[in-house]
């Protein structure tokens, strides 16, 4: 009994020794484990937190490019009623471009003369087909009938109140009757239909005006202007018309007459060939040139 005693005792030490060397080698493995663990996690925490304290700045564009990139020229194109006749008839038109170099045309100011307002609504239907034919410096006025009275309700050249309105703008030699013994109003801009042409002259400022007359196929300047001068001979040039030089053709009260001693800018007449012609190809070629 005793043998075995003895024996069991030695073993038993062993084991114990052995389980004492084994925890002692899993606590430094474990503590070794955690230490990697918090390393990790302390890196891991770096690298999420470092983007969060410390913000790339983002550039501001400068002010100078906001503006050009928010306000682009705009590409217009619209129909606007400028005013109305005696009988209450809108005198509509077309106001196309943005740029600051405007051209005023205008057409049926004798409603007798109904091919000028052909020519001009063809002008408008060739830009409105191919809006780029306009210069991005150029603003068009273009009023194709200025007296629809005269247009949509008689054969001469008067309006409602058998006034001729050519005659009726207020230059330095206004008569209340014109050459022709025509009425001219009972004073300047006594009638709706020019003073349209006036609130034009004044609000859009234009540079040139050409006014759309008929017939005889004929170009005249405003006398005594030289930018005149130089525009209708270049517009006889292009169209072949007769040039009618300086005083060859000389009526007083008349919207050319009273833009230039207004403005001092180039004013001409355009007599087409004929009332109801609209000389659309004769025109052309000048009329896309003066737009571009």
């Amino acid at each position: 009994m005793r043998s075995k005693n003895k024996t069991k005792k030695p073993f038993k030490l062993i084991i114990i020794i052995l389980v004492c060397v084994l925890a002692f080698y899993a606590s430094k493995l474990l503590h070794a484990k955690k230490k990697i663990q918090k390393e990790e996690i302390s890196e891991a925490g770096k690298i999420v937190i470092a983007p969060i304290s410390t913000p790339t700045p983002i550039p501001i564009p400068s002010t100078s490019i906001v503006e050009e990139e928010a306000t682009p020229k705009e590409n217009v194109f619209r129909k606007v009623a400028f005013g109305y006749s005696i009988k209450g008839k809108p005198i509509e038109g077309y106001e196309i471009g943005s740029g600051d170099d405007c051209l005023f045309m205008f057409g049926s100011i004798h409603g007798n003369e109904m091919g000028t307002t052909d020519l001009l609504n063809k002008l408008v239907a060739e830009i409105r087909a191919k809006p780029n034919l306009v210069g991005e410096k150029m603003k068009l006025i273009v009023l194709p009938i200025a007296n629809p009275d005269g247009y949509y309700d008689r054969t001469d050249k008067l309006n409602a109140n058998l006034v001729n309105l050519n005659l009726n703008f207020a230059t330095t030699d206004w008569q209340q009757y014109g050459g022709e013994g025509t009425f001219a109003g009972e004073k300047p801009f006594s009638e709706p239909e020019s003073r349209v042409i006036k609130e034009i002259v004044e609000k859009y400022k234009p540079r040139r005006m050409i006014s759309y007359h008929a017939k005889g196929g004929i170009v005249n300047p405003e006398y005594n202007h030289e930018s005149s001068l130089a525009l209708s001979l270049w517009y006889a040039e292009m169209t072949g018309y007769k040039y009618y030089g300086d005083g060859d053709w000389d009526f007083s009260g008349t919207a050319t007459r009273w833009f230039k001693e207004t403005t001092g800018n180039a004013a001409l007449t355009v007599e087409l060939s004929e009332l109801l012609a609209s000389d659309w190809e004769i025109n052309r070629d000048a009329l896309l040139e003066l737009i571009s």
